[in-house]
């Protein structure tokens, strides 16, 4: 199954503050804010992480990630399920601890690219 992230997903993802849940290997659900995820290419998303806190950990003992973002304009939002690649050298996080310099924020643990395999919508209550 291809998975394509459009113009509008970027958009949203871009003007509004993302979440992403984990799980740990016990199946304890872990959901926090991640203000800096945005759109690597047409199938990927990417994100920094600064806190080295329960979302990585959990990543690190192989949970899947399920990113949720609502615009609340369009009243409506997008579920990313993926798998996770971190990232803690070459040229994707050299490219994004210089971004995050350019816009005088401490360079990150690890960026951490999510290869999505699924796509949904869904309306907030």
């Amino acid at each position: 199954m291809s998975v394509e992230i459009t113009d509008h997903m970027a958009e949203v993802l871009k003007e509004q503050l993302a979440f992403i849940a984990t799980t740990s290997p016990d199946g304890v659900p872990n959901v926090g804010p991640k203000g800096s995820i945005g759109v690597y290419d047409h199938t990927a998303l990417v994100f920094d992480e600064t806190t080295g806190g329960t979302t990585l950990n959990n990543i690190q003992e192989g949970s899947s990630v399920m990113i949720a973002v609502v615009d609340r304009a369009w009243k409506n939002g997008y579920r990313f399920t993926g798998r996770t690649e971190i990232l803690d050298a070459g040229d994707i996080f050299t490219d994004r601890v210089q971004a995050r310099a350019d816009r005088g924020k401490s360079a990150q643990i690890c960026s951490v690219l999510v290869h999505v395999d699924k796509v949904s919508t869904f309306r907030p209550v």
